[in-house]
């Protein structure tokens, strides 16, 4: 083999290491997206069941922003799993 078909077939190596390279990147790409939009629909799910039982008990106070929102959703949620979804600490012992 002479050295410009060395060249060549290094060259093709490499484009091929740099597509699959490529796929690999989409998919992890399109991992991560799916995997967000299942947390933010699982966080939009809480916040309107916490909401609906709010109303129906105690009532709903003022939330300006996010953070109130959070610190009023954080001693409501009690199970773990739905504490994970917006990265709240297990509940202290009483």
């Amino acid at each position: 083999m002479n050295p410009s078909e060395q060249v060549k077939a290094h060259i093709e190596r490499v484009d091929q290491s740099l597509a699959r390279l490529r796929a690999e990147r989409s998919r992890l790409l399109a991992r991560a997206t799916l995997t967000q939009r299942k947390r933010d629909t699982r966080q939009k799910i809480l916040i309107g069941g916490a909401v609906l039982l709010a109303v129906l008990h105690e009532g709903v106070p003022a939330l300006r922003n996010s953070e109130e929102l959070l610190a009023w959703l954080e001693p409501r949620l009690t199970r773990p799993g739905d504490r994970t979804a917006f990265d709240f600490k297990a509940p202290q012992a009483r």
